[in-house]
Formats: structure tokens, sequence, C-alpha cells
């Protein structure tokens, strides 16, 4: 018997093994180099070639450029779908899921095409296409056979696969970069009836600049200059003066320019990175309330809580630390949100909010009027500000603008307590408008801009 048999032979069947020189070795130690390294190149669960033998295999997939090549990647399901199987079911289930669609797949493809299982839910082939631009017939049927439940241990799941296909033409060279390519085409496929998609670089790079920025958010929190606070006046109607002022994050990244809140913010909220960059909003807000209060402006700034900050317990002891930190009244602070925190965590966020009122800080609801605006709530927020949204307010003034919506909502507002603010006033119409209804503040580029500290200030002095 050889020394390689040997190894194999003692494999599972007991604690050591005695090779024919006499060394004995211990069970973690029966493979050598080469059949480890054989091993290394195959799935454990579905004994397919895994993503190692596919880079390895990636130059002759991809022919010598005579043939029109497409690199398709199916994954059975969505990360979030996968979690929930293997939470209700458990791993050896989530196993049988993965071999049930390795094996509906393959009897799809027959034996002409080598299937590699690159990733816990993904599998690759490469497959000849026509030229014209269309998908595969191929893809088409992968994606129909696929509607239909996988039958685990006689319980039915839905796969829920996306595909994604990439030609592979003389300038893909890479075998990583050709599967994260074609991964991003799978994930957009989810979002089309098909369930099938080409790579798309426009697509691809969204998502790559999402990632980019995600990535770079953790060192613009704590370098110097990078992130910035601007402040938007917030003005009494009847008299014109600004009471008040909202804060609203900048971010200027070093070599991507200036990147919108309203990119950078959802992509935070998706992640945990929302704690610490509201944290540091909070922070550099009462920093400079502080500043405002110290220069004589009798001033309320406000600052957005998401709904994660508001639904986690402990955010409104937080606000109340910094506020007394830094010696500052919590009158001076005002918490604006929106609607959507109250859907998943309707007492935690008003537990909050309450205590957050009777500790002195403002409540107010934010963009009022957009989206589902749930009315049966209006009466058990413990708020004090009801702000209507910009979209009802901008066209006020113009031609055949309909102001009715704004009427009932100021009249509401009002019948329930709530101070009414209106954002996105921009012309004089519209502002003498909102004061013959009796909205009692106003915000929008009539009155002022998002200003940096330095200019709220020197424009407060040259107005008031």
């Amino acid at each position: 018997m050889s020394a390689r048999s040997e190894f194999i032979a003692g494999i599972g069947t007991a604690p050591t093994a005695l090779l024919t020189d006499g060394t004995v070795l211990p069970r973690h130690a029966l493979l050598d180099a080469e059949m480890s390294r054989y091993i290394g190149m195959y799935d454990h669960v579905t004994r397919l070639p895994n993503r190692i033998l596919f880079i390895e295999d990636f130059a002759t997939l991809r022919g010598h450029g005579d043939k029109m090549l497409v690199l398709v990647l199916v994954t059975l399901a969505d990360a979030r779908h996968y979690n929930e199987i293997l939470r209700a079911l458990g791993h050896a289930f989530s196993e049988d899921f993965v071999r049930a669609g390795a094996g509906q797949l393959s009897r799809i493809l027959g034996h002409a095409y080598n299937i590699y299982h690159v990733s816990v839910l993904s599998f690759a082939f490469v497959i000849d296409n026509d030229g014209t631009g269309a998908a595969p017939a191929l893809a088409r049927e992968i994606a129909s056979a696929f509607t239909e439940a996988i039958s685990c241990n006689d319980i039915p799941i839905k796969a829920r696969v996306g595909i994604g296909l990439l030609p592979l033409d003389g300038d893909m060279r890479d075998p990583a970069e050709a599967l994260r390519a074609c991964l991003a085409a799978a994930q957009d496929s989810r979002v089309t009836e098909e369930r099938y998609a080409f790579y798309n670089h426009r697509t691809d790079a969204a998502h790559l600049r999402a990632f980019r920025i995600l990535s770079d958010l953790p060192e613009a929190m704590v370098r110097a200059g990078e992130l910035s606070l601007h402040f938007q006046p917030r003005i009494e109607m009847e008299t014109g003066f600004c009471t008040g002022a909202e804060a609203l994050i900048r971010w200027r990244h070093p070599t991507m320019g200036l990147i919108s809140p309203g990119e950078f913010i959802p992509l935070a909220e998706q992640t945990a990175l929302i704690g610490p960059l509201t944290d540091w909003v909070l922070r550099s807000a009462i920093s400079q309330t502080r500043a405002f209060v110290d220069a004589g402006r009798n001033l309320r700034v406000s600052v957005n809580a998401s709904a994660i900050n508001l639904s986690e317990s402990g955010f409104d002891q937080r606000l109340l630390e910094l506020c007394s930190a830094s010696d500052l009244s919590p009158e001076h602070i005002e918490i604006e949100f929106t609607e959507s925190a109250l859907a998943g965590s309707f007492d935690t966020v008003t537990a909050q909010l309450n205590s957050l009122r009777q500790s002195g800080i403002t409540v107010a609801i934010d963009d009022f009027g957009s989206g589902y605006s749930n009315l049966s709530y209006l009466t058990r927020i413990p708020a004090d500000v009801l702000k209507i949204d910009q979209s009802f307010v901008r066209p006020l003034g113009e031609a055949r603008s309909g102001d009715f919506l704004v009427r009932q909502i100021i009249e509401m507002g009002k019948g329930l307590g709530f101070t009414v603010c209106a954002e996105g006033v921009e012309n004089e119409q519209a502002y003498a408008l909102l004061r013959t209804l009796g909205c009692h503040e106003g915000q929008g580029y009539l009155m002022g801009r998002p200003m940096p500290p330095e200019a709220f200030d020197r424009w407060f002095r040259a107005t008031y």
C-alpha cells in the first residue's frame, strides 16, 4: 500500500495514521499539500468546483476571441431571504436548500456546462451567445424554472433567484472582477420582471460609489473640515423675526467633492454608521448653538433624527447629556423626525419623544404630507411643531397653483395645538398667503439659504 493510500485510509477511521516509514500522524495532518489543494478547489456542500478553481480555469473558459461567450451567475436568494431560512430552519436545512438549488441548475444545464459554486448562494458558468444582444434562451429557461418553489425535505422554499449576464469580451481578463461585475448584474436583475440582466456599467458605478461613500464616511467624521453644518433660518411669519434655524449636514469629500446629504444619509441609515453620524451632528449642533447663545442669539436649533435613532433606547438620555456637557438649556434644541419613525417602534419612539419634551426639548414632525401620512397618529404623537412638506409650499404663488391642501393642513395643525411651519417658502406671494392663512413659521430660500455658522451670524446681524 502506498503512503497516499494509507493517508486516505486513515481519514475518519482512527485518531492517527501510521505511514510505511513508521511516521505517526494525527488526524488533522492526514492530508498532504497536494491533496489539501485538490480538496480546497471543491465546495463541501455541493461538491462542485469552487471559486478558486473558477479563477484558475478562467483563461480557458473565456476562450480566444473566436466565440461570443457570456458569463452567467445565478444567485439562489438575496442575503436577507437566506438569513430568514437559516434562522427559521437551521444550518443543515439551509445547506439542503443550496444543494437542491444546485441540483435543479444541473438538471437544466445537463452535462454541457461546467458549473462553479463561487459563493454560498451563487453559481457561475460560461455559455455561448449569438451576439444579438438579447438574453440567451438558457437564461430565460433558468429564470422560468426557478419561479417554482424548491422542495427541501418536503418543505417548499421560494428561491428568489437573480441572474447576471456578462459578455466576455477581450477587455475582461480578471476573473475576480468578472465575478464581481456579474454579481452586480444579478443584483440588478432582482428589480426586473425577467429576473435576468446584463451587466450595466452605470448602475454598477452607482453601487461602487455607494460603497466608497460608506467606506470613507467613518474617516470623514474624525478628519477636520470634511463634514460641516449649515444653518437655515426659521422665521416667525407675523413679525418676520428669526426665532430658530435648522442644522443641515454637508460633506465635502477630498476627491469626490460635495456629496449631497440626500445621498449619504440614506446609505448610512442602512448600516451601523447612522449612530456615530447622528452623534457627530448632535455634538456639532449643540456646540454651535452654545456659541449662538453666547453671542446673544436667542435661537432654537433643530436637528434631524432618523427612525433608527429614535427606535434605539437611550437616545433621549444621550441628547440630554450632550446638552448638559455644553451647559446648554434643552429649550434651545429641537428634534425633527418624519412619520416613518413611528412605523415599527411606536411605543419606544413616543416614550423617548415624551422624555425629550418633558426635559424642555421641542419636537417637530418633519415633511408632513409627503408619502403616507397617518392622520390618526397626529392626536397621539408627542410633538409641538408640524412642518408642512415643501412640495405643497413651493407651488404657492405660481399660476394655477392650488392652496386647498395647505389651507387644510394649517387649519388641522392649529386645531390640534401644533405650531405650524411651512418649508420651501421661495417667493413673496407664498409668504403673504401663508401669513394670511395663519401659518406660524416659515423656512425657505426667500428668507435665507442654509449657511455656514459665520455666514449665518453675518446674515443675522445684517437683517436684525
